[in-house]
C-alpha cells in the first residue's frame, strides 16, 4: 500500500494517480438554488467551479446539486452524470457506464475510464439524518453515547445497507474494478470517537453508519492518511457556522486492493468566502 502524507497537492499528476473530491455544495452552491437574479446565481456557481478547479480533482462527488451541476461541469470542461436533483458526479474523463443503485435522491454511480483505459467506479451518496446533533450546541447535553446511538435511527442503517448491497451487486459484474464511495453521510465517524480522542469528543461512540461502510470492506481515505485525530482540523461541518457543533460528517471511502489513498485533506478556504456550509474532502489515489 502506498504511504499517505499530508503534502500539498499539485494540479498535475502522473497517469498512475487520480484525485477525488467529495462536496456538499449547499443548495446548488452557496444557495444558488434560491437566487432570483441570474447574475448572482452564475457568480455562486463560478465560486464552486473555482474551488474544484483549484483542488485539481479529476472526479467530484457532488451533493445538493440542485440545478447547478450542468453549469459547473461546463465551467470545468467535465462530463456530468446526474441522477435526481441531489447527488451527481463530475468527471474529467469519460463515463462509460451507469452503475447507480438505490434511490435517485440518495445515490448515483458511474464507471470512469482513465486515460490509460483503467476504470474506477465512483458513487456519490447522501444519507439522511433523524437527529440533528450539530446545529444546536446544547443538543448533546445530558445524553450518553448510548442515547445518541439509539437516536441515530434504524432507517439510516437501512438506507446505507441498501446502497452497499447495490454496490456489491453492480461490482460483482465488474471484478477487478476499484470503488470510491463519497459524499455527505450526515454521520460522525466511529474512527474519530475512540478512547484516544475522548478528551476532544467527550464520549466514545461506534457510530453505526460509518461502521457499516467499514464492515463492507471500505476504508476511510482521510483517516488512513491522517491517523492523528484533530477534531478542529478534521471537521467538515461547518465552516460557515462555527457556533454550531463541529464534526467530520463528509467522507471519501474506497475499496479494492488495486488502488490506495496516498494523500487526503479538508478544503474550507476561499476568497472572498467559502461557498458552502460543508467543507470539501479531497483525496489522491495511486494505482498499485
Amino acid at each position: 500500500m502506498p504511504q499517505c502524507n499530508g503534502e500539498e497537492t499539485s494540479t498535475t499528476q502522473p497517469a498512475a494517480e487520480f484525485q477525488v473530491l467529495a462536496w456538499n455544495i449547499w443548495n446548488g452552491g452557496d444557495e444558488a438554488r434560491y437566487a432570483e437574479d441570474e447574475a448572482v446565481k452564475r457568480a455562486k456557481q463560478r465560486a464552486i467551479i473555482d474551488v474544484i478547479r483549484a483542488s485539481g480533482a479529476d472526479v467530484v462527488a457532488l451533493v445538493e446539486t440542485y440545478g447547478s451541476g450542468e453549469a459547473i461541469a461546463a465551467g470545468l470542461g467535465f462530463h456530468f452524470h446526474p441522477r435526481g436533483t441531489n447527488v451527481s458526479l463530475l468527471s474529467r474523463w469519460p463515463i462509460v457506464a451507469d452503475v447507480s443503485v438505490y434511490k435517485p435522491f440518495n445515490c448515483v454511480g458511474a464507471v470512469v475510464q482513465l486515460p490509460d483505459r483503467r476504470q474506477v467506479a465512483v458513487y456519490a451518496a447522501w444519507i439522511h439524518y433523524v437527529d440533528d446533533i450539530w446545529t444546536d450546541p446544547r443538543s448533546r447535553d445530558g445524553r450518553s453515547a448510548a442515547d445518541l446511538l439509539a437516536a441515530d435511527g434504524e432507517s439510516r442503517m437501512v438506507e446505507t445497507g441498501a446502497i452497499l448491497s447495490g454496490i456489491d451487486a453492480e461490482m460483482a459484474k465488474r471484478p477487478g474494478v476499484p470503488v470510491i464511495l463519497a459524499g455527505d453521510f450526515n454521520s460522525n465517524s466511529h474512527l474519530d470517537y475512540v478512547e484516544a480522542a475522548r478528551e476532544q469528543y467527550g464520549i466514545v461512540a461506534a457510530w453505526p453508519v460509518t461502521k457499516l461502510v467499514a464492515d463492507a470492506g471500505f476504508r476511510d481515505a482521510y483517516r488512513v492518511c491522517r491517523p492523528r485525530i484533530d477534531r478542529a482540523g478534521d471537521r467538515t461541518w461547518s465552516p460557515r457556522f462555527p457556533e454550531q457543533i463541529q464534526d467530520r460528517i463528509d467522507f471519501i471511502f474506497w475499496r479494492g486492493a488495486q488502488v490506495g489513498a496516498v494523500e487526503a485533506r479538508r478544503l474550507d478556504r476561499a476568497t472572498p468566502r467559502w461557498p458552502s456550509d460543508h467543507a470539501a474532502v479531497w483525496a489522491k489515489f495511486r494505482w498499485e
